[in-house]
């Protein structure tokens, strides 16, 4: 076997490993490829998300509602850092079409390229978006941008007038999409001398967390976090320009947060989370 065909091997091999232990992990269900059609993708939103290939978008013969997916694409994993990307499906077919592009209140109506298979279906995954301390709306209003021509989505039944004699589309985003960002964000400023800082764990079958550091002398009782209707505990903290190292109390065991930007050692509690405010 030659130089080239062992690189060739190997990165079969790697890709291979790589998927079976991705759906080793519960809740992900990939559809068969080689059983492959466009009515996959046509019987409406369920509540679980499933995962396609690359192979699959190549292959879909016409437009398709748009959907929240797992989507597996190793010819952009270089661009991406990741093989497995996730976000909402939206599909429009125009054989004649030269060029096409997604735009959508989410960011001001940007232009964002969309991509045609051989089918004549041009397709563009919304990114999955992790908000901090304000959730986004959650209806999306788009529109395809065709040769320089605005149209509206005809795959999906949800519309309405765009004060501009024409339609455009609406999406509702679900809550997959919709995930808040965990770990410690740093906010606005709350006095002349303070910053608010929020924290947040993603703690779903917890009774009880509280947020303990230097900050408060590692008291588990005066910290205590609020429990959101998703999973998560969140506390908004008033902090000085300084270093602080923390941890939660998560019912009766004391837990490092993997989100922290660093990890320091504590002479008593061993791994802390840690940060700075400047």
């Amino acid at each position: 076997m030659n130089n080239s065909m062992q690189v060739k091997f190997s990165r079969q091999l790697f890709f291979y490993v790589a998927l079976m232990l991705f759906f080793s992990l519960p809740g992900v269900v990939l559809e068969p490829i080689f059983g492959y059609n466009s009515d996959i993708l046509t019987q409406g939103e369920k509540s679980d998300t499933k995962t396609y290939s690359a192979r699959h978008l190549q292959n879909l013969r016409k437009s398709v509602f748009p959907r929240y997916i797992h989507l597996i694409d190793t010819q952009n994993s270089r661009m991406t850092g990741t093989i497995l990307q996730s976000g909402v499906l939206f599909t429009y077919k125009n054989y004649q079409a030269r060029e096409v592009y997604f735009i959508s209140s989410l960011d001001r109506y940007k232009k964002h390229k969309m991509y045609r298979n051989t089918r004549g279906v041009w397709y563009y995954l919304l990114p999955r978006a992790e908000y901090e301390s304000k959730e986004p709306e959650r209806v999306v209003r788009y529109k395809f941008v065709v040769d320089g021509l605005y149209v509206h989505d005809t795959s999906h039944a949800q519309y309405e007038d765009d004060r501009a004699g024409g339609l455009i589309s609406l999406y509702h985003l679900n809550s997959d999409y919709m995930k808040p960002k965990e770990g410690i964000l740093v906010l606005d400023d709350d006095t002349q001398d303070n910053r608010k800082v929020l924290f947040r764990l993603y703690a779903p079958n917890a009774r009880y967390v509280s947020l303990i550091g230097s900050f408060n002398n590692w008291d588990s009782g005066l910290d205590k976090m609020e429990r959101t209707k998703d999973g998560y505990f969140e506390i908004v903290k008033s902090l000085p320009e300084g270093q602080y190292v923390y941890l939660y109390r998560v019912d009766e065991t004391i837990e490092v947060d993997k989100k922290s930007p660093e990890l320091k050692y504590h002479p008593v509690y061993g791994r802390v989370g840690f940060f700075g405010i400047q």
